[in-house]
């Protein structure tokens, strides 16, 4: 199921509207008219280029790289389908709008779909950083979550025990950030198993690009999310987090969060454990989640 349903949906009707005005502007073809070679030629090229955008709309999380691609390929959608359609509807020679309607698409779609895939391999390039700078730490990968690929509750207290040597030793900063979505619980009932877990993974891989490589997300339960900011004064912690929020506020209307944030600047006896529960503790209740809506 896609999470892009309205551009679905005006992708239908400027293809519908492109069939309406093609009508109004030409005569169907007799049937021997019809080149089939060409039809099959075009054809293909259209069926291409739709695959394209449906594979953006069903695969990628809502935000501006998203709409680069799918601008992009609508363009080049819409150009296709035009050429295909002239295979079965003949314009007089004055007619010019639709000419320009077919021609002119396409060399604009390809340059935005370019500057999209520039994007993609930007957001790719951050992926491959984070999963990197994991793996440089411990490569055993049954602590790594099977459905988002990120690191679970004891990776996270392994990393945190870490953070809190150097702490000692270094006066060395770190924050933790734990990040609670109750409305993951609601979705799963309301659309099923396999869309809350399409959700879940979007999710994951927006986490993952609104922090820097150097830090650590992880999946502490179904619904929870914890992230380790090494060497982080509070301060940038605050900015890191507040950004996060609203990037998974606009783009996956994610509005019940509940957050909070401990930052550890000096050193006192307290095991991982015991750390990590003081922050679950820390939570506001339910009720009060609407306020951590930046909208």
């Amino acid at each position: 199921m896609t999470t892009h349903p309205r551009k679905l949906l005006l992708t239908l009707l400027l293809c519908l509207l492109c069939v309406v005005l093609a009508l109004q502007n030409g005569e169907v073809k007799p049937w021997a008219r019809i080149d089939w070679f060409d039809v099959l030629g075009e054809g293909s090229s259209f069926l291409v280029v739709l695959a394209w955008l449906l594979l953006v709309l069903f695969s990628r999380p809502a935000g501006p790289v998203t709409n680069g691609l799918y601008v992009g390929s609508l363009l080049l959608v819409l150009s296709y389908w035009l050429n295909l359609l002239d295979e079965f509807i003949a314009y007089p020679d004055t007619e010019r709008l639709l000419s320009w309607l077919e021609s002119i698409p396409a060399p604009i779609g390809m340059l935005v779909l370019t500057m999209g895939l520039v994007g993609w391999h930007r957001e790719q390039r951050l992926i491959n950083s984070q999963l990197t700078s994991r793996e440089l730490h411990l490569r055993a990968h049954d602590l790594l979550d099977p459905l988002t690929r990120l690191y679970r509750r004891n990776y996270l207290l392994q990393a945190l025990r870490r953070e809190q040597a150097l702490q000692a030793e270094h006066q060395q900063p770190f924050c933790l950030w734990l990040l609670e979505l109750d409305e993951l619980t609601q979705l799963m009932q309301q659309q099923g198993l396999a869309e809350s877990e399409h959700r879940l993974q979007q999710l994951a891989e927006l986490l993952l690009l609104q922090f820097r490589p150097g830090d650590l997300v992880c999946r502490l339960s179904s619904h929870s999310f914890v992230v380790l900011l090494p060497e982080t004064p509070e301060r940038t912690a605050r900015v890191l987090t507040d950004l996060a929020l609203r990037h998974l506020g606009s783009t996956m209307q994610l509005q019940a969060r509940r957050s909070a944030l401990h930052c550890q600047t000096d050193a006192y006896p307290q095991t991982a454990e015991a750390l990590l529960h003081q922050l679950q503790q820390q939570l506001p209740p339910v009720h009060q989640a609407a306020l951590l809506d930046p909208h």
